[in-house]
């Protein structure tokens, strides 16, 4: 008792009081009581090994809870697609200065990072807007895709790039009629890498516009098609709004959106080859 006492910081007698009153909450013994000694029951130190196991996972769980807990200063995370991540890329040093230096890490995946949860703070997202409470969506833009191919290439012997159903079935279904019959080189998920495609070798295949428009080796065959564009939802959650950072990256990717809102939706001037000639 007085061993216990010195490691719990308490007095011999407020430990043997606690003890007892667990004894009498669990209607158990968990001591035998003999001269001078105390000694385990059977089921006392089952319960003591249980005990051990209960204290080890509040110790890592509140381990975990602290490295999870961001600081005032921690980095902000934003989460988009390739395409989007991209933008913020190009754009990434002007984000931070706007936020006032903030430093601002750009998580590129097509995986649904849960803001709820702190695995990011603040998500570019352009379908499933997050609807529980907690959570705040506010769409910023419009990003449209058109079909490219390079200056150099002819579009009527360009092999030809679409997408995997699974990523999108509209740039599929576009594409598969624009081809006409003709066959399919590849597919490929990703729109930053089918812009690759289209500068590296030759391909005919859909790129966001912000991308195709600005590149002068690349030109626009159509303009783009309403039914393969997405709006853009810039997504945070209450977890992190509190913290000035976040609330500042909030306000320079609201201007960013803003800044490059025709850029975007394909609205800048890029030349558009007619079809039928």
């Amino acid at each position: 008792m007085a061993v216990a006492a010195t490691q719990l910081g308490l007095s011999e007698a407020t430990v043997a009081r606690r003890l007892k009153a667990l004894e009498r909450d669990l209607g158990l013994p968990l001591f035998t009581r003999e001269a001078n000694r105390l000694a385990a029951t059977a089921i006392g130190l089952e319960l003591a090994a249980e005990a051990g196991e209960v204290e080890a996972a509040a110790r890592r769980f509140a381990i975990r809870a602290g490295a999870a807990r961001p600081q005032a200063n921690a980095p902000v995370r934003v989460t988009a697609t390739t395409s989007i991540s991209l933008l913020l890329t190009k754009h990434a040093t002007a984000l931070s200065a706007a936020a006032g230096g903030v430093e601002i890490v750009i998580i590129s995946t097509r995986s649904r990072l849960d803001l709820a949860r702190g695995e990011a703070d603040i998500a570019l997202r352009m379908s499933q807007v997050p609807t529980e409470p907690g959570y705040y969506a506010q769409k910023v833009g419009r990003l449209m895709q058109a079909l490219y191919i390079r200056g150099d290439a002819d579009p009527a012997a360009a092999p030809i790039i679409s997408v995997n159903r699974e990523t999108s079935s509209r740039i599929d279904d576009y594409i598969m009629a624009y081809a006409a019959g003709r066959p399919i080189a590849a597919r490929v998920g990703d729109s930053a890498a089918r812009y690759e495609s289209i500068r590296a070798s030759g391909a005919l295949s859909m790129a966001p516009c912000f991308m195709g428009d600005a590149d002068p080796a690349l030109r626009r065959l159509e303009p783009p098609p309403e039914q393969t564009g997405d709006d853009i939802y810039l997504v945070s959650h209450d977890v992190s709004r509190g913290r000035p950072g976040v609330v500042a990256v909030l306000g320079a990717l609201r201007r960013l959106f803003r800044e490059q809102r025709a850029l975007l939706a394909g609205d800048a001037v890029a030349p558009v080859e007619d079809r039928s000639h």
